[in-house]
């Protein structure tokens, strides 16, 4: 019996819900590079990122990331919306963000990719 027409919205919400929040789990640290520094180093810094999804922080940048779609056969990695601020100028951007193949982070912003590994600092 086919799904009636008044519990088809609350299904796509839940649906679109389950989606966003599985887009991109693994919130931290981030160095630019393949290791994190000997000696640490100072979050909010070059080279670092942070992400508190769906806020991802590039150095003077943050992007608060919407409507992620997932890259055809490629797992964890996922475009998004961004609304983005940078040094007090707000702008909109379309980001590439996902894993990296060590626990990392790989990211594609205004033509340029950056990738970083978890750390602590």
């Amino acid at each position: 019996m086919p799904l009636p027409l008044r519990h088809a919205a609350p299904l796509a919400v839940l649906l679109a819900t389950l989606t966003a929040a599985q887009a991109f789990p693994q919130d931290g640290l981030f160095y630019q590079g393949f290791s994190c520094p000997a000696d640490g180093f100072e979050p909010g810094g070059e080279r670092t990122a942070s992400l508190a999804f769906p806020t991802l922080c590039l150095v003077e940048q943050c992007c608060d990331l919407s409507n992620p779609v997932n890259v055809r056969a490629m797992d964890q990695i996922f475009l998004y919306d961004g609304a983005c601020t940078s040094e007090g100028t707000e702008f909109e951007a379309r980001l590439l963000v996902g894993e990296a193949s060590v626990d990392g982070l790989v990211v594609v912003i205004n033509n340029n990719a950056y990738t970083y590994s978890r750390c602590e600092p």
